[in-house]
């Protein structure tokens, strides 16, 4: 046995061809030909990517036990990037696992904003939840998004879409001229139609909780001005208020995390920043490990509904008072700033590979990551048109 030979047999190139023909099967329609084939493979290799092939062939063979066992082992693999989140939205949305489904298309919009099925995916069951604050954010993404922007169905949602906003405005504009009358309820009562019709404006959320504020009504004012925050988190006049909002519901560790989220704004203005630090010495000493379980309690509450938005703001509040550091919140806050902004941290990492590439001189790369910026900002924003202004005919 001694002079025996003993090696590994590389079947890469066997493994490609099977690949290749499965891939061939699956898009002939041949799912269970093309199930055998990746199945086959299982016993020499396996990979995110393999897992989930395999989960699509169940799925299309309507086997859904056997799609989630697949998807979810992928998922195992490749906890980023990986398109089998979709897929496992689709499979709890069957099952009518309304959070869950929206859970795993949140995860597939954060590694793939500009995918229009599944914004659409989250408007809807977002509306069905009777959530319209994250259904709007969901339509408009579609919107955005999606390519065939003269179907019947794409115009139809456009068209709803610009009615809710024409309301909000005429309605809003009610509401001033009720405050200018010093008319506060008719106010209110405006300011509330404004943002049942389109919950996404700024200027309608402010109001209506500075008004809720004057009227001592602390809780619908803080839910009001955290919707602001969600629009616009860097608004001074909406932290300043929120924060007293808070001080006057007697939560002073929210209070606390606000004035924190301030403290960036005003640096330049050395006399601001010195009166907020001296007014949250007391506030820091008033909380304790009991304050921050609240905040996490919380946290997981609207996690679990999946507002995310109002999640992000109560772990980020974990994570402000978490000083020593015994809990990771970081991971979480980053998680859900990828479910509602993924755009921005793309567009980051774009414009760094692109500019590598195109300091390397390779311009055809550079054109892709330059394109994929132009997709997902608005034509308007500087970043576009930076982008725009890198790519290179070749």
């Amino acid at each position: 046995m001694a002079n025996s030979d003993y090696y590994i047999q590389d079947n890469s190139d066997i493994e490609d061809k099977k690949m290749e023909t499965a891939k061939a099967l699956y898009i002939a329609g041949n799912y269970t030909g093309a199930l055998r084939l990746y199945l086959d493979m299982v016993n020499t290799s396996y990979s995110y990517k393999l897992y989930y092939e395999i989960g699509r062939c169940y799925y299309k063979l309507n086997d859904i036990d056997n799609a989630e066992l697949y998807f979810t082992r992928s998922v195992a693999l490749e906890q980023r990037k990986n398109p089998s989140y979709s897929f496992l939205g689709n499979i709890f949305h069957k099952r009518d696992n309304i959070e869950k489904a929206i859970e795993n298309w949140a995860l597939a919009f954060s590694f793939k904003p500009d995918d229009e099925a599944v914004c659409l995916n989250l408007a809807t069951s977002y509306f069905s939840k009777d959530m319209k604050f994250q259904s709007i954010f969901f339509y408009e993404k579609y919107l955005k998004y999606a390519k065939n922007k003269t179907s019947p169905y794409y115009l139809e949602i456009k068209k709803t879409i610009e009615e809710f906003k024409k309301y909000n405005s005429e309605f809003y504009q009610k509401a001033q001229r009720a405050n200018s009358a010093l008319d506060r309820d008719t106010a209110i009562q405006a300011l509330e139609v404004a943002i049942k019709n389109y919950p996404l404006n700024f200027d309608t959320n402010y109001q209506l909780g500075k008004l809720y504020f004057e009227k001592k009504e602390y809780l619908k004012a803080s839910m009001y001005l955290k919707q602001a925050y969600c629009i616009d988190n860097k608004s001074l006049d909406t932290l300043e208020l929120l924060s007293n909002v808070m001080i006057n519901l007697g939560d002073f560790t929210g209070a606390y995390c606000v004035m924190k989220r301030v403290l960036p704004l005003v640096m330049s203005n050395q006399k601001v920043y010195l009166e907020i630090i001296q007014t949250i010495k007391p506030l820091e000493e008033s909380f304790d490990k009991l304050s921050i379980d609240g905040h996490r309690e919380w946290a997981e509450k609207y996690y679990n509904y999946n507002n995310y938005h109002f999640a992000l703001f109560e772990y980020e509040n974990c994570l402000i008072m978490n000083k020593s550091g015994n809990i990771d919140y970081s991971s979480i806050v980053y998680e859900l700033k990828s479910f509602i902004n993924p755009e921005e941290r793309i567009v980051k990492s774009c414009f760094e590979k692109g500019a590598y590439c195109y300091s390397n001189g390779d311009h055809r790369q550079a054109n892709k990551y330059f394109s994929k910026i132009m997709v997902l900002t608005q034509e308007n924003s500087p970043e576009y048109r930076l982008a725009k202004s890198r790519i290179v005919n070749v």
